[in-house]
């Protein structure tokens, strides 16, 4: 597992708390660094109860091409665990966080928030969570990574931008 850049430890959360990024470009919000491994793969392990909103924002970000996101198998490094954590005293929705080179980075979902949200701001908290680990930052409101729960699902503009402009 290969990361882009040295070890860093961030939070970021969607929603009901602050922003956290960095826009490296006039009109991209990237982070700088990912999940992502060498081989353009970003394999994760772990489960959730939000499968099925899981598994949507997976086909969502496979959609775009450059980058794989598969299951872990006995045959690929993990890059990426995800879980749930019932937390009524944090601010997220959801949280991805980024441990560096040689380390597995962490993406859970708040069960307290997320049990109250229609499918639709469920499926928001993941493509979004997801796209923290691909390396895009907070960016622009109706966008899947505007830095509030919605009920956005399709990559915007700005998201499809910012990855491209990651991946091209």
């Amino acid at each position: 597992m290969n990361k882009l850049f040295p070890a860093i430890m961030i939070a970021l959360c969607v929603a009901i708390g602050g922003t956290v990024g960095t826009t490296h470009a006039a009109t991209h919000y990237v982070l700088g660094y990912s999940s992502v491994d060498s081989g353009k793969g970003l394999e994760w392990g772990g489960s959730t109860a939000y499968a099925t909103e899981w598994n949507s924002s997976i086909a969502t970000w496979n959609a775009r091409g450059k980058v794989t996101i598969s299951a872990d198998t006995m045959f690929t490094l993990q890059d990426l665990t995800v879980s749930d954590a019932y937390s009524p005293a944090a601010s997220w929705a959801g949280v991805y966080t980024y441990k560096g080179a040689w380390s597995a980075e962490t993406l859970q979902f708040n069960t307290y928030y997320l049990d109250r949200f229609s499918s639709a701001q469920k499926q928001n908290v993941a493509t979004h969570e997801l796209g923290h680990s691909l390396g895009l930052a907070h960016s622009t409101a109706g966008m899947v990574m505007y830095k509030y729960v919605s009920t956005v699902t399709a990559l915007g503009a700005q998201d499809t931008g910012d990855y491209t402009y990651l991946y091209p």
